[in-house]
């Protein structure tokens, strides 16, 4: 006797997706764990926004019929961890960029495009950090390619994953988003720690989760559509850094009272959605 059923989980391992294609409920929704259309007809909803799906764009790719919400992301940040108190660089005298994503997400011409950064910021630094980091054998293979790639690898500091992974975020000036594929918690977490995020995108709608999350904090001209266009932009930013002092002293409170991404904001755009679809299957089944 459930009206409306919905997945969190898509095709990832040990879901209970498969259950869905015997259409055990009138309404069905997918969405946030699995952020990619399931490709089942009995699927009617894919949890989405105008940002990752303009209306009309992508929807020969999708099998459900997108439900906007302001943004599909929702974000609760732990009350436990200080607040930035500014850019780091007004201390240090120089900007640290940083990349925490996931090292599979590190792709040639985006390394290419981080290095011609640190060019035009000649005293400007690079932490990459994350669990593969950890394993020498990648870490000495990132440092072979980024050496040959031209990087002055004394500016370039690897660090593993570890437990204070968002108090690092505190030492980043500025976060640099990877492409084609975004990140999503690690852009999330970077501008609740006062980060400002450097995003690009293009029409794919893998490409969009940054250009959403950003839209979604009142940050969009920080989403970049061309590799020019990202690197202006975040050497711009390097470069004003009282702009830059202010959003590392603004930023999780717009993150938190954002209309999109707060929880408790969130939770009411959905709930409205739940009773027009609702509404909706209703009408239909009388007419």
């Amino acid at each position: 006797e459930i009206d409306i059923l919905v997945d969190l989980a898509g095709h990832t391992a040990n879901s209970g997706l498969p259950a869905f294609a015997w259409k055990p409920a009138p309404v069905q929704i997918s969405g946030l764990g699995y952020l990619n259309t399931t490709g089942l007809g009995v699927m009617d909803y894919l949890i989405s926004d105008a940002a990752v799906d303009p209306p009309g764009v992508h929807d020969a790719f999708l099998s459900e019929k997108p439900l906007y919400l302001p943004s599909q992301f929702c974000y609760t940040g732990r009350n436990d961890l200080p607040a930035s108190e500014g850019a780091p660089c007004r201390k240090r005298g120089y900007v640290t960029f940083g990349v925490f994503n996931h090292y599979r997400k590190f792709t040639g011409s985006m390394l290419r495009v981080w290095r011609k950064i640190l060019e035009q910021l000649p005293d400007a630094r690079l932490l990459m950090k994350g669990k593969a980091m950890g394993s020498n054998s990648l870490m000495d293979e990132a440092y072979r390619e980024m050496r040959a790639m031209g990087f002055d690898m004394d500016r370039v500091c690897f660090e593993p994953a570890s437990l204070e992974y968002m108090e690092r975020y505190l030492e980043v000036d500025i976060a640099l988003d990877t492409y084609p594929y975004p990140g999503g918690g690690t852009t999330l977490d970077a501008l609740y720690m006062g980060v400002p995020v450097i995003s690009l995108y293009g029409e794919r709608r893998n490409t969009r989760f940054g250009l959403s999350i950003l839209r979604a904090v009142g940050l969009e001209e920080l989403a970049a559509t061309t590799i020019e266009e990202y690197i202006g932009r975040a050497v711009a930013l390097a470069r004003d850094r009282e702009l830059l002092d202010i959003l590392h002293r603004n930023l999780r409170q717009m993150v938190t009272q954002s209309d999109g991404l707060a929880p408790r904001a969130y939770t009411r755009y959905l709930e409205k959605k739940y009773l027009d679809i609702w509404q909706e299957w209703q009408e239909k089944q009388r007419n």
